[in-house]
């Protein structure tokens, strides 16, 4: 964990204190590895934003482990990695700790379109992460454990439903106020 994000969570310093190479994303942490074809990652995707713009599955990378995609004037990257998401992952209770010590595979949705800080700074970070969540409520299943936000340092667990889950955290201290 960076020296910035650890401090960052201790202190609870605002967003505005972002390194400038952080972009929203949301990791889902699997319980087995799973890789959608370009159609799947496509359906997905139209589902989750096509009542804004048409969707384009734009190109792969790492063999069909990448995706890029296009609605309206957004990309969007959608990259699956068949191990545990390399992040240290040690989080202050047993509960959130859970998906860390289960997972062994993850699933990420990212939009760097903008930067953090950025989109901070003009009140669009919590719309950015919104249009991710979209995305992330279509891939959840049983097979995700959690869900990790990298720029923000904070871990969710699966309680069966995305909503739940993210109203038990709030309900239990986690800082989910980027979602806001």
């Amino acid at each position: 964990m960076s020296v910035l994000r650890w401090l960052r969570k201790k202190s609870r310093l605002p967003a505005k204190f972002y390194p400038s190479d952080y972009w929203p994303c949301v990791v889902l942490l699997l319980s087995e590895p799973t890789f959608p074809t370009p159609e799947e990652v496509l359906q997905t995707a139209q589902a989750s934003w096509s009542a804004h713009a048409p969707v384009e599955h734009v190109g792969e990378l790492k063999r069909s482990a990448s995706h890029i995609l296009c609605c309206g004037g957004l990309f969007f990257s959608v990259h699956c990695g068949g191990e545990r998401y390399n992040v240290d992952g040690q989080e202050r209770n047993e509960a959130l700790q859970r998906p860390w010590d289960e997972h062994r595979a993850w699933l990420s949705v990212d939009m760097p379109n903008a930067r953090n800080a950025e989109l901070y700074k003009t009140k669009e970070l919590g719309g950015s992460y919104k249009l991710l969540l979209v995305f992330v409520f279509k891939s959840w299943s049983q097979n995700c454990v959690g869900a990790y936000f990298p720029a923000e340092g904070v871990t969710i667990l699966n309680l069966g439903d995305l909503a739940e889950s993210i109203r038990w955290g709030r309900r239990n201290g986690v800082d989910l106020s980027f979602l806001d």
